[in-house]
């Protein structure tokens, strides 16, 4: 019999529900919910709580000795249930954070095509300069608040991964989540393809972004540029960008271009710099001393180096009052060349 005029049928089927991560509940569906949603007899009969299925997960994960298939059973999760996932995440993070992040995401990201099954953010090349915004439109939210983007050029201590880098991303924005409360459905991981100057990754059949060199100069500026514009034109002007793992001098200059311009920061420069800061200040408070009795010497002079020892000298020009360049003089770098030096 054809249902009465009034009633409107679901456009979702029962086994749409089952495949939206973000709709699943698994066996934690109530045999009325899965009697309203059109999949009773799609599920075992057995009706499960939210605990018993994070504890099942728990036994799975701790069954599995390499990280590597850890963090691939996590992320098939996360593909599977999500909101099972962000519980078992958010309840166990520091047993589980090392698994979606580091350092158990370098591997994952060195390994990335080889165990990439479905898509979790967006690919967006240099091919598709001139019309990002089309591409940005066809992510399925537009109630976007924050994006994790990164360029692939320095992958936590690995180097030039290109589009594989597509894990940092997705971890990071997995943790604002655990973490933090920020709705999943409101964040984007991106991936901005502009190639990848390492041979072994372009000649590598599993290698899954543009076989090409990176782009560079007015090319890859212009890119960056129709980005950013883009991201504010769909999700409006407080929208956050954060960059992640872009390479040294690409992450400084674009950092000082759009400080001003947009909701952004450099997570590796800015945000390194406040947690290892928040340390040094807690470890002065026990100690009862000041900034300004210690000298700094970092071993190494990358990003994290270099935004800790400038967050350090703003810290003891604002709180101590001494000015910036006699605060410099209590910071020294060394890098595989030795002591940083102005000449």
């Amino acid at each position: 019999m054809a249902p009465p005029p009034s009633a409107c049928p679901s456009k979702i089927s029962g086994l749409d529900n089952l495949r939206d991560p973000r709709l699943s509940k698994g066996l934690a569906a109530t045999i009325e919910e899965r009697q309203l949603l059109g999949i009773h007899g799609l599920l075992p009969a057995r009706v499960k709580t939210q605990a018993e299925q994070v504890s099942h997960c728990l036994r799975n994960i701790r069954r599995l000795e390499n990280p590597l298939d850890q963090y691939i059973y996590m992320m098939d999760l996360l593909e599977r249930n999500e909101r099972l996932f962000y519980k078992l995440l958010s309840e166990n993070t520091e047993e589980l954070m090392p698994v979606v992040y580091t350092p158990t995401v370098g591997e994952a990201c060195q390994k990335y095509g080889y165990i990439y099954r479905k898509p979790q953010g967006l690919f967006i090349t240099i091919k598709d300069k001139g019309h990002v915004i089309d591409v940005l439109r066809n992510w399925p939210r537009n109630d976007v608040k924050a994006i994790c983007v990164t360029d692939g050029e320095r992958i936590l201590g690995l180097g030039d991964l290109g589009a594989q880098g597509m894990g940092i991303p997705v971890g990071k924005l997995a943790l604002y989540t655990a973490l933090a409360d920020i709705p999943p459905y409101q964040t984007l991981p991106i991936v901005l393809d502009v190639g990848t100057n390492r041979d072994e990754l372009r000649e590598s059949e599993d290698y899954i972004g543009l076989r090409q060199k990176r782009a560079t100069g007015p090319e890859y500026d212009e890119f960056i540029d129709e980005f950013m514009q883009a991201v504010v034109t769909l999700y409006g002007q407080d929208t956050l960008i954060q960059f992640e793992d872009f390479g040294k001098n690409n992450a400084f200059r674009l950092l000082e271009k759009y400080r001003e311009k947009y909701c952004t920061f450099n997570d590796d420069i800015q945000g390194t710099a406040s947690v290892a800061l928040a340390g040094i200040l807690a470890a002065l408070k026990a100690s009862g001393r000041h900034l300004t009795d210690h000298t700094f010497l970092f071993q190494g002079a990358g990003q994290a180096a270099v935004g800790i020892a400038l967050l350090i000298a703003m810290a003891m020009e604002k709180r101590e009052g001494i000015p910036r360049e006699e605060a410099l003089k209590h910071i020294w770098l060394r890098d595989s060349k030795g002591l940083v030096v102005k000449n």
